[in-house]
């Protein structure tokens, strides 16, 4: 697949009016709300800066939690005012890495909560920042990982999936998204976090008919907005004040991703909140064999965040599971949890430093 290089454009000001993507955005308004984000971003990184050497892991978790949000929003407020694609399909990988950034910062978290309530329980290790369980970070997980797919960015999309590993397993919508894209996917799960309005377009996974697909389709982007509230975005148009706001833009990505992986005609398919455009897009780098980033290249292992869940030897092991030492050829094992870690002393490698296994399997 061919790998290109894409040319900067973003819209004028003077071509907004034409190029944007939803009514509710307009000259002032869009210039003022990118201006504070680009602020927000400024002091995020200044933020994360400061919270490095906390003693608490979590601020600086939520701090980068905050760069990656900020971030976000810029994109889709890009994209609402009609920024050239191929320049948005550039610029997310930015974007995926702070997201995994955030996800990463969990561990030390995690491993700070297993030390400060060590008498209350176990403390699981591996859980990731993003809660499927908060429909708002749902949503947005969605989000990410459906624009990834849209723009055919293989590598952001494997890293994204390796971010939210502990979330596997746990929602039908999001497995239906990664069917592709995983070793073990999970394409005849049906049941869902969220019932409303999710359950709805996992349901046009299910059809043998198109039409019914695109059926349930429309059904869920009709209902979708109003499951949003909560959302920072939400109701952004009706609380602008002096050409300021909250809006960037009202976004089912997922709806549109749904229709690109079933490759269904969306030509009937005319909703606000549907990227229609983005689709279109996703479908021409297909038939082209255009990526953004290839599918086939394996992520390395710094782009895992929980290969940084380590364990130096002559310790107890923190987290049940799948380890393994560059010290020793064939070291990967099983431990229990509070099983000491074995040392090698006559290793070339020099310390043993247990890292763990991005493979959970069993390997029989």
């Amino acid at each position: 697949m061919v790998e290109r290089k894409r040319p900067s454009l973003l819209p004028s000001a003077a071509s907004l009016k034409n190029s944007r993507r939803q009514q509710f955005l307009y000259d002032p308004l869009y210039e003022n709300v990118r201006a504070r984000l680009i602020e927000g971003i400024e002091a995020c990184k200044d933020n994360v800066r400061l919270k490095q050497n906390h003693p608490h892991p979590g601020y600086l978790r939520d701090a980068q939690g905050g760069l990656y949000e900020e971030m976000f929003w810029l994109w889709m407020l890009d994209y609402t005012a009609g920024t050239d694609l191929d320049h948005l399909a550039r610029q997310f990988a930015s974007i995926v890495e702070e997201f995994c950034r955030w996800n990463e910062l969990n561990i030390p978290y995690r491993l700070y909560l297993k030390e400060k309530f060590k008498d209350r329980g176990d403390t699981e290790l591996t859980i990731c920042s993003v809660d499927f369980f908060n429909q708002i970070e749902y949503e947005n997980a969605l989000q990410l990982l459906s624009i990834a797919i849209l723009i055919r960015d293989g590598r952001s999309i494997k890293r994204i999936i390796a971010a939210m590993a502990s979330n596997r397993y746990r929602d039908a919508l999001y497995e239906q998204l990664i069917v592709d894209f995983v070793p073990d996917p999970q394409d005849d799960m049906d049941e869902v976090i969220f019932a409303e309005p999710y359950a709805t377009l996992v349901e046009a996974y299910f059809q043998q008919d198109p039409t019914e697909s695109i059926r349930l389709i429309k059904h869920y982007l009709k209902a979708w907005y109003r499951y949003q509230d909560g959302a920072r975005w939400y109701d952004g148009h009706k609380k602008i004040q002096n050409d300021e706001s909250f809006y960037y833009g009202y976004w089912a990505f997922e709806a549109g991703a749904t229709s690109y992986l079933l490759d269904i005609d969306d030509s009937g398919i005319d909703h606000m909140v549907y990227p229609k455009d983005l689709v279109a897009y996703g479908r021409q780098l297909r038939e082209k064999n255009i990526v953004t980033s290839d599918f086939s290249t394996p992520l390395d292992s710094n782009d895992y965040p929980l290969s940084r869940l380590r364990c130096d030897s002559g310790q107890p092991c923190p987290q049940a599971g799948w380890w393994m030492t560059p010290a020793k050829i064939n070291s990967r094992r099983w431990f229990a949890k509070d099983e000491m870690m074995p040392d090698f002393e006559d290793s070339d490698f020099g310390a043993t430093i247990w890292q763990w296994d991005m493979d959970q399997s069993d390997g029989s």
